[in-house]
């Protein structure tokens, strides 16, 4: 009031995000030099500001893939079961985005500092968030048009048995489970026998993935190997295992592709098998007899294995054709 028109339409400070600014909220401060915090969100971030001095005092890389949509502060009270009920209130960040994620952040109105807590998935893209006003139910709005309302359940310590279970349930019997054992009280322990780790189970562990390898081959059980290759695979240590061999320890591995490599449950692995094993040997050809022979019979069982599936393709291309005519003739 008594100010000109042209000082309510002076800007008083410009704050830049580094990316178009999709959502903001203002929360209360404890600290005394700042008088509200200001959160901006754009793109992947949320960016803190000190709107009287303009100056970005936290930026905070939050787990979206997509750009975030809105921002939504939310009070949490959590009841302490000390008998008092007493109730203590903090502070939460909700952040949304169009990868469907809703992220929860918690807040330190003194430091103006916010930590990702947990993450809920929604089946579609995000573009709006609301809560009521008792912070037990959330309204999120999808880019589909749709209006999704999620509820609070109820408190841990709301379901806590408050009598005694009745005889004969099952409850009744499970009652003392959770009670530890007083200094007078007779206890009997059981120790169960523990299952003893194979040895290439026991390299795995230990992330030694060419002893690993060379122990399953050393079993002679194709299924050992197969699982112990596909378990490398999901590590990406197929190339260490594989890698950095002499020709005792890489002519097993061969002879194992040799083998099985036309087997219908093993040729999958073990096609990229023999891939990783040409890119890795390729260049060192021609220095032993040995492993040049092993690289020829694989070939050469390649060879004969697509020449069998191209007369067996031609085979039922045949059988199709005289199926055919016999419908039609029919």
């Amino acid at each position: 009031e008594g100010g000109t028109s042209g000082d309510a339409d002076r800007c008083l400070s410009v704050l830049s995000h580094g990316a178009p600014v999709e959502a903001i909220c203002l929360m209360k401060s404890d600290d005394s030099k700042v008088p509200v915090w200001l959160l901006s969100a754009g793109g992947t971030s949320i960016k803190v500001w000190n709107p009287v001095t303009g100056q970005c005092l936290a930026t905070v890389s939050t787990q979206h893939r997509k750009t975030i949509t809105s921002l939504l502060p939310v009070i949490r009270s959590d009841y302490q079961d000390d008998g008092a009920q007493s109730k203590t209130v903090s502070w939460r960040i909700l952040s949304s985005s169009l990868d469907g994620l809703l992220q929860f952040h918690s807040w330190d109105a003194a430091t103006g500092t916010m930590e990702h807590l947990y993450s809920t998935k929604v089946g579609d893209s995000i573009t709006s968030l609301n809560m009521d006003q008792s912070g037990d139910r959330i309204a999120i709005g999808t880019v589909s048009g749709e209006v999704l309302v999620k509820m609070r359940g109820p408190s841990v310590n709301a379901k806590k048995r408050t009598r005694d279970p009745m005889a004969g349930t099952y409850s009744f019997f499970q009652r003392g489970m959770n009670i530890e054992a007083g200094e007078g009280d007779y206890t009997v322990t059981s120790e169960g026998k523990k299952r003893k780790l194979r040895s290439f189970d026991q390299a795995l562990k230990q992330f030694r993935y060419s002893d690993a390898l060379d122990d399953a081959l050393a079993t002679r059980r194709p299924r050992d190997v197969v699982a112990v290759l596909e378990e490398l695979g999901k590590r990406r240590g197929l190339t260490a295992a594989l890698a950095n061999r002499d020709e005792e320890l890489l002519e097993p591995i061969l002879s194992f592709t040799i083998r099985y490599i036309n087997r219908p449950h093993f040729t999958g692995l073990l096609i990229g098998i023999a891939h990783k094993l040409i890119d890795i040997y390729g260049d060192v050809t021609g220095q032993s007899e040995t492993i040049d022979e092993l690289f020829a019979k694989l070939k050469m069982q390649v060879g004969n294995e697509c020449q069998a599936q191209k007369s067996l393709l031609r085979l039922v291309g045949q059988i199709d054709a005289v199926m055919t005519s016999s419908e039609m003739q029919s």
